[in-house]
């Protein structure tokens, strides 16, 4: 079994080989990037802003795609490699990309990287798994690389869980090769800034080095701050008394004793939790403006994009906590990794 699910096959006329050949085909998809580039700029010469959240509903709904395609692509980007998209897509591939995703190096000033880096697996190793379990444990010290909450178990889940996800996106990229998208869906598929992708890394990142800063508790995480606690969660935690139990603001060290999640709340810090987000949140987002000095955008953010994510309740570190991962991971919708594939599908090849 491919894992593919078939609630959503394809459709004839949709997924078809191009009718229009040679340069017309050309012409057209040349054509389709004029009318948005023209939209673009009508808007921004009349001071009028672009419905984003609508602008390619069509023809994102003919091409197979839910409403929740810019939030499922920005969870399979964030933390791919040039390595991986090689492995998984298009060995051709170069640092050149196009392909965007968060910066691993929560020092930085960048946030979202335009092109994934290579990571630099060490090949003196064969097999794909000791390539990953090498590169976290060659980074395990550093408390401002990769997630700030994860322990090395749980970043070695994650790395794992996300190898999973491409392996399946793979499969409905290569279908995608031999039926392709329209140039219609993939001009809309792969223009990150108005489907909304560019907003979902933004927001994805600062989650990742600042968990629970949409959880709408973040004055509460300043007045505990006062009290000597540390909430600059991407360099750990200063000298400091125990925090409350239950409550571990110092993500970047590994489990206290915390209850289970509440219902309706995940162990992904890029979701919070299980459920879809609201029409109106994913409207916020993208409206918001991620702009600006971090220290000031990450008040912005606490304040006008709350989901109720309070990020890792439950660490891996039992065998039910390892159940309840599972069922977190397994219980993901297959669809997200066909519109993943479409995604890179377009990027790569259009």
């Amino acid at each position: 079994s491919s894992g593919i699910n078939a609630e959503w096959p394809l459709r004839p006329g949709i997924f078809s080989p191009f009718t229009i050949t040679g340069c017309s085909s050309y012409l057209l998809y040349a054509m389709l990037k004029v009318q948005v580039v023209l939209v673009a700029l009508v808007s921004y010469c009349l001071a009028v802003p672009i419905d984003t959240t609508n602008f390619c509903k069509d023809e994102l709904k003919a091409g197979g795609v839910t409403e929740f395609f810019a939030r499922n692509v920005a969870h399979r980007l964030h933390s791919i490699s040039l390595e991986d998209i090689q492995k998984y897509f298009s060995a051709g591939v170069t640092e050149e990309n196009n392909i965007p995703t968060v910066n691993k190096d929560l020092e930085s000033g960048d946030r979202v990287l335009d092109h994934a880096p290579p990571t630099g697996y060490d090949d003196i190793f064969t097999t794909g798994a000791l390539k990953y379990l090498d590169l976290i444990l060659r980074n395990m010290d550093k408390g401002h690389y990769s997630i700030t909450n994860f322990s090395v178990l749980e970043k070695i889940a994650h790395i794992l869980h996300m190898n999973e996800l491409w392996s399946r996106a793979s499969t409905h990229y290569q279908v995608l090769l031999l039926q392709p998208p329209t140039p219609e869906t993939c001009l809309c598929v792969s223009n990150s800034d108005l489907n909304g992708i560019t907003q979902e890394l933004n927001l994805l990142a600062l989650k990742i080095k600042y968990p629970g800063i949409t959880s709408g508790e973040y004055e509460k995480l300043k007045e505990m701050a006062k009290l000597g606690y540390d909430i600059d969660y991407s360099y750990g935690k200063l000298d400091a008394p125990q925090p409350p139990a239950g409550y571990d603001i110092d993500y970047s060290l590994g489990k206290r004793d915390a209850p289970l999640p509440p219902p309706g709340y995940d162990i992904d810090y890029s979701y919070g939790k299980t459920e879809d987000p609201s029409a109106s949140f994913q409207k916020k987002v993208m409206e918001f403006d991620f702009s600006g000095e971090e220290s000031e955008v990450v008040e912005r953010v606490s304040k006008e994009l709350v989901d109720g994510d309070k990020g890792m309740a439950l660490h891996l570190d039992s065998e039910a906590g390892w159940a309840y991962w599972k069922e977190k991971m397994t219980s993901m919708k297959e669809v997200g990794n066909y519109e993943f594939a479409l995604f890179m599908y377009c990027k790569l090849n259009q």
